[in-house]
């Protein structure tokens, strides 16, 4: 059986996911599975012998769980796969392991998007990408929380979360609650609490999905509203190359705090937060890496003249669709600038001046697509468009 590692234990263990007897059938079902997707697994008799070394290797699998008959048997050729937490006869012992795994799991296993600034001046050529990156995520970041949101905006992306937990009732009822009960005071709770918000939101940003952070943006900006207050925290990490071996990795970083749950120490960084690097140092027993940061402001040395050329870039106040477009144009990230410019053209009536820019945008942008048909479409938009206001000035 295999268990999402997403919910209550004891609510998942009722068969909110399948189970399998043939282990050939199992392990394919397994490999389908997205790489971003992490999965508790269950094994028993006698298959779990046959199956544990197949599925152990995939990045899919967090955990292994034995569930037996004979502890002593299918401990010998258990305790051979790290990923297997134990072996259990016991039900409430079975379930009560999962349960407190399943928490340290959400903060080892929760991946992160990280975008590096080399201030160093004598910094070679292969940094002026990455410092390339960090600028216009910044830029991108704020663009993004200074959007106003739609209430098409909510629609969608309610409809995104419920396509996303299709079949799942806990969170389809999660997100009912959301839509009728969610208001400004609660952003918090809601981001701390275990339910489709804190998963979904997560998500995004760790893939850095764009149209998924939009969706989202009018719901992190509540959060930072109600984010005050910084306070010392370490977190536990473990990082994975291609080859699956693992790093234990430790930071000890400046981050806001707030926890739904009282029995849990947990961290909360905005979206955009900058670090500064202290230092990277092994522990005294050599068994996992320091990195200490430190939270830094737009008033931070090295970073000054970054935010300053971003202010002048983007201006001050609410910003409109066609910036965003724009800036993901200058990101290289053509598709998404623009369906935006398309949304954008979608909001405006038929006699604003912005018309023109958009069709003009649209049809230099699909241009540089190749997509030629397009954008001869769009002049063309663009061209008639005019001659039809100067029919009506005159």
């Amino acid at each position: 059986m295999i268990v999402e590692n997403s919910a209550c234990p004891r609510s998942v263990l009722s068969g909110l996911m399948p189970k399998f007897q043939d282990a050939e059938q199992c392990q394919k079902n397994f490999e389908r599975q997205s790489q971003k997707d992490r999965l508790v697994i269950i094994v028993s008799d006698p298959s779990g012998h046959e199956i544990t070394p197949y599925i152990h290797r995939l990045r899919q699998v967090i955990s292994i769980y034995v569930y037996c008959m004979n502890k002593e048997t299918d401990k010998q050729w258990a305790d051979k796969f790290v990923k297997v937490r134990g072996v259990f006869v016991e039900f409430d012992a079975f379930v009560s392991q999962i349960a407190a795994d399943h928490k340290i799991q959400k903060t080892v296993e929760e991946p992160l998007a990280i975008n590096t600034f080399t201030a160093d001046i004598d910094a070679d050529k292969s940094t002026a990408g990455a410092n390339d990156q960090f600028i216009f995520t910044q830029v991108l970041i704020d663009c993004l929380l200074r959007l106003k949101s739609t209430q098409k905006d909510i629609k969608e992306l309610m409809d995104y979360c419920n396509t996303q937990y299709e079949g799942n009732n806990v969170e389809l009822s999660n997100i009912r609650e959301f839509q009728k009960h969610y208001s400004l005071d609660k952003a918090l709770s809601w981001y701390t609490r275990e339910s489709f918000f804190c998963k979904a939101l997560n998500a995004a940003l760790c893939i850095q999905d764009i149209h998924a952070i939009f969706l989202f943006r009018a719901f992190i900006s509540d959060i930072h509203r109600h984010s005050t207050g910084y306070e010392q925290a370490r977190s536990f990490f473990k990082v994975y190359n291609d080859a699956d071996n693992t790093e234990a990795v430790l930071f000890e970083i400046d981050v806001n705090a707030h926890s739904e749950d009282l029995g849990e120490s947990e961290m909360l960084s905005m979206l955009g937060s900058i670090f500064r690097l202290n230092s990277v140092n092994r522990s005294t027993d050599g068994q996992l890496w320091i990195i200490r940061i430190t939270l830094c402001t737009g008033n931070e040395h090295d970073l000054k003249q970054v935010f300053a050329s971003m202010k002048q870039r983007l201006g001050s106040g609410e910003k409109k669709l066609e910036i965003l477009g724009k800036v993901l144009w200058e990101m290289g990230q053509l598709d998404l600038a623009e369906k935006y410019f398309i949304r954008f053209l979608g909001q405006l009536p038929l006699n604003d001046p912005s018309v023109y820019d958009s069709y003009e945008n649209l049809g230099t942008l699909t241009s540089q697509i190749h997509d030629y048909h397009k954008s001869i479409q769009w002049q063309k938009k663009l061209s008639h468009s005019k001659t039809n206001s100067l029919t009506t000035q005159i």
